[in-house]
């Protein structure tokens, strides 16, 4: 197993954090913007698959980049998505500083090459994974559960969580990162003030993601 260098670690570990500063500090201005980062306004409309993983999906965000690699080489790296898995890609020391204690790995791991409705993924190790829902080789995972019009059992805010390749040629392709969100406006306010603060993090942590991957699915790419 190859995980990032430690040069890379710290200089990663510096963007982080003034990426996360920056962020929270603009974010009622940038928010616009950086809600739907790197994404087409078709990317943006929609509609995916997992959408209707959400009952009342209003405003989803969608963040996206282009890879010089094709769908087949992009697979492999999200199918091992995880912690316990090959992490997530994203900010290492910022993930271990909230008690997530991953290493992100850089190399395709054979024994994580599979992926099945039904299982689940874990973000944190105390807390329970999300489950899958809805896979295609080389086109999507989808996270989240059908939703429960009854409202006393189901979680406090309805969402879900995708990866999307989209090819555009036989060597270029679209990764596209979407996150389903149910109205929050009839949740409470400690539901309303928590999914505000998630917002700009998720940013972060997602646009690091996306970079990471199309930085490996590019190196492995054949010239």
């Amino acid at each position: 197993m190859k995980s990032r260098s430690r040069l890379r670690f710290l200089l990663e570990a510096i963007e982080g954090g003034i990426a996360l500063c920056t962020t929270f500090l603009t974010w009622p201005v940038s928010k616009r913007w950086l809600r739907n980062w790197g994404a087409s306004e078709q990317e943006r409309r929609g509609p995916w698959a997992g959408d209707d993983l959400v009952s009342a999906n209003l405003a989803p965000n969608t963040r996206a980049i282009e890879v010089a690699a094709s769908a087949e080489m992009v697979w492999p790296w999200l199918v091992q998505f995880g912690f316990g898995r090959a992490g997530f890609y994203s900010y290492e020391l910022l993930e271990r500083m909230v008690g997530i204690g991953v290493t992100n790995l850089e190399s395709i791991e054979p024994t994580m090459q599979s992926i099945s409705v039904g299982d689940e993924v874990l973000l944190h190790p105390k807390a329970p994974g999300i489950p899958v829902a809805m896979v295609e080789r080389n086109r999507h995972i989808c996270f989240g559960e059908e939703h429960d019009s009854n409202a006393a059992t189901r979680q406090d805010v309805e969402r879900s969580w995708s990866f999307y390749i989209s090819p555009m040629t036989a060597n270029t392709c679209r990764l596209v990162v979407r996150g389903c969100f149910e109205e929050t406006r009839k949740r409470s306010v400690w539901a309303r003030v928590a999914f505000a603060l998630e917002q700009p993090n998720d940013f972060v942590m997602e646009q690091r993601m996306l970079r990471t991957i199309k930085r490996l699915a590019e190196t492995a790419a054949p010239p």
